[in-house]
């Protein structure tokens, strides 16, 4: 029993380590991820190509959760330059893909990948194993294995960022006859946020949003209060666009307006506690049933949602106070 209680202990200790050791001022990738059986010279590869803003440091951490007691999983961390020659374009259609990390969803998808690939894959394997000093674009391998975490670390400064256009590649490689499963946290300079909202529920610090109040101002504008009660908002939410903004709904009556994070919290107050925001485009000129709604599209965990949504009723100003429903 004392035996099973200590892995326990110590699985639950990795987890742990993984999810605390995100940064709320990097851009940030947390996925589980399958590694499907694969061979040597054929392997089962996952790819997470990077976007690095700035100088700083990138950190890879790979924990796997499933596969044979010594089954390793290969990590590798290399940059564009690895590629004998990419085009920017071709870059860019493969970074704004969904299904981006699985090469072969990938190459379904879009062929034109598939020789961009290949020679990543060929140009890499030269390298493994030589003893010969490494080309420049590559930054190094580890092997994770259950209880054994792969980690890659590298500092970035800004000559080497321009030199590579901030273009870098984590390659996840399965060499062995057996599926193999896990999770990747790679936190870098960067705007991605792509977190599983599974895992991000799993953090004992995730946020916990809350509309605190809904007042008129001078010329019957509506202004909404919100504060974030504990927990971390990432940098790289405020860079979200499209389906993945973070949106503020505001309904006055038959109005709606929506707002995204970098337009309700510019200076990004709700980092530490409130922000106020004066609603655009509305003016309250008869009693009049407001709703506010932070993250109305559910986007971000948390640890309650009841506290996201509040409703009251506004009076002009020489009509008398708000009351709240």
């Amino acid at each position: 029993m004392k035996r099973k209680v200590f892995f326990v202990v110590i699985v639950l200790f990795i987890i742990t380590t993984l999810t605390y050791s995100m940064d709320e001022k990097k851009g940030l990738i947390y996925q589980t991820f399958k590694a499907y059986p694969g061979k040597p010279g054929d392997e089962f590869t996952l790819l997470y190509p990077l976007e690095v803003t700035g100088p700083g440091k990138l950190r890879v951490y790979v924990q796997v959760t499933k596969a044979n007691p010594k089954t390793p999983l290969r990590i590798t961390l290399v940059d564009v330059r690895a590629f004998d020659k990419v085009e920017p374009d071709l870059w860019d259609k493969w970074i704004k893909l969904e299904d981006k990390y699985v090469p072969s969803i990938v190459v379904f998808r879009a062929k034109y990948l598939k020789s961009l690939f290949d020679n990543l894959k060929y140009n890499v394997k030269k390298v493994l194993g030589k003893k010969d000093k490494p080309p420049k674009w590559y930054y190094g391998s580890d092997n994770a294995f259950i209880n054994n975490n792969a980690r890659l670390e590298h500092v970035i400064d800004d000559k080497e960022r321009l030199e590579v256009e901030g273009k870098y590649i984590v390659i996840v490689e399965n060499e062995n006859n057996s599926e193999i499963e896990g999770t990747v946290l790679i936190d870098f300079p960067g705007e991605m946020f792509e977190v599983e909202r599974s895992l991000w529920e799993q953090d004992a610090n995730k946020p916990d949003l809350l509309v605190k109040d809904i007042s008129l101002a001078r010329g019957n504008r509506i202004v909404v209060t919100l504060d974030k009660d504990k927990g971390w908002m990432p940098d790289a939410l405020w860079k979200q666009t499209g389906d993945k903004a973070v949106i503020l709904r505001i309904t006055a009556g038959d109005k709606v307006v929506e707002a995204k994070l970098p337009e309700f919290d510019p200076k990004r107050n709700l980092k530490h506690g409130e922000v106020n925001f004066t609603v655009p485009d509305i003016t309250i000129t008869e009693a009049t049933s407001v709703t506010a709604f932070i993250d109305a599209t559910n986007l971000i965990a948390e640890r309650t949602k009841a506290n996201n949504k509040k409703t009251v009723t506004l009076n002009p100003k020489d009509q008398g106070a708000a009351r709240q429903k």
